[in-house]
């Protein structure tokens, strides 16, 4: 658009004017000039803003067109993303479900395992096979075979003489280990093939725990479940272990001879001998003491070759059972029987 010679026409025409020489002629020029000026004025400012909402608008588009490629981008991140956290989920589900998995199977064999572990703590290798000797003599010195138990006053304590235990250190101690410990323990059937694995039994360590046991039920006689240690050269006590390191001559590792009242069914006294003491291990000491002092409150021998009161001691779990308490209820009972039954 060519807007020099307007512009000079009307600024001439404005000289004029201001010199008031402008005829009608130049008058009807300035005018025309006027509008003509007006006009270029209006569509200079009206292609101004036209082309500046061109701009605006091409601008706009870009701007948009920038925002929906980054929406897109945004939302493919997302879906990415969502796809990626679904995906660990699923992984930590599985995860979470494979370790219950796995505790529901381990737990039953963890509690057997440790079943196992508890009984097999207590086991005694290597005590070898021993046998040992029961004699009742009545008061006339004749062997009889006959049931027989204590009749002592309820509460009464009996008392059990230690003789030559200064000869064998160490071997006081074990007697009070067997007889007055209160020590229970669990052991797994399965390791006595007395059940199926994963069951247990309680056996008692020392005579005061697992006679303490046999008084919960009430018998027709008092169960002397109080027990002493002394010691003494005189043979005084309701029961003396002997200690010696000579050999028996019947082979026998332990002997049991208890004095009845025969007509009584009544223990009067008992003397218990433990041979080649120098010669036996702690555990072998304890577990042929253990099974005779059985034999000192009454108890025959056990049918069982798992048992501790068997007549040949080969059991690895030489311990007090609740076969060998049920044995000694029924005993001091009244029921007439001795021998354990399992």
């Amino acid at each position: 658009m060519n807007c020099g010679l307007p512009w000079l026409q009307f600024i001439h025409i404005l000289t004029c004017y201001c010199q008031k020489n402008l005829g009608n002629y130049q008058m009807n020029k300035q005018k025309d000039l006027e509008s003509e000026v007006i006009n270029n004025l209006l569509n200079e400012k009206q292609f101004n803003v036209i082309d500046s909402t061109n701009d605006n608008q091409s601008a706009t588009s870009h701007v948009i067109k920038e925002l929906e490629q980054k929406n897109l981008i945004l939302g493919k991140m997302v879906q990415n993303e969502e796809k990626r956290h679904t995906l660990h989920s699923r992984k930590h589900v599985f995860i979470i479900a494979g370790l219950i998995a796995m505790i529901g199977i381990s737990m039953p064999t963890y509690s057997l395992f440790m079943a196992e572990l508890g009984g097999q703590e207590y086991r005694i290798p290597n005590t070898g096979s021993t046998n040992d000797g029961y004699i009742i003599q009545n008061l006339q010195g004749d062997t009889i075979n006959t049931w027989l138990s204590w009749r002592l006053i309820d509460g009464t304590v009996l008392h059990v003489n230690v003789i030559d235990a200064d000869k064998y250190p160490g071997k006081l101690d074990l007697i009070k280990d067997v007889l007055l410990s209160q020590k229970a323990i669990e052991v797994d059937d399965s390791l006595l093939h007395t059940g199926p694995q994963g069951t247990t039994s309680t056996y008692y360590v020392g005579w005061s725990g697992a006679l303490a046991q046999a008084t919960k039920s009430p018998t027709q006689f008092y169960i002397p479940s109080k027990l002493e240690v002394i010691e003494s050269l005189t043979g005084a006590g309701d029961i003396t272990i002997r200690l010696t390191s000579e050999e028996s001559g019947d082979g026998y590792s332990g002997l049991t001879k208890s004095i009845a009242d025969q007509s009584q069914h009544q223990i009067l006294k008992s003397e218990i001998t433990i041979y080649k003491v120098d010669k036996l291990s702690n555990e072998q000491f304890k577990t042929i003491l253990r099974h005779e002092f059985g034999h000192a409150i009454g108890l025959a021998h056990s049918s069982a070759p798992e048992d501790l009161m068997h007549a040949r001691i080969q059991t690895e779990y030489p311990y007090i059972s609740q076969c060998d308490i049920d044995a000694i209820k029924s005993l001091y009972n009244g029921n007439g029987k001795s021998q354990v039954t399992c």
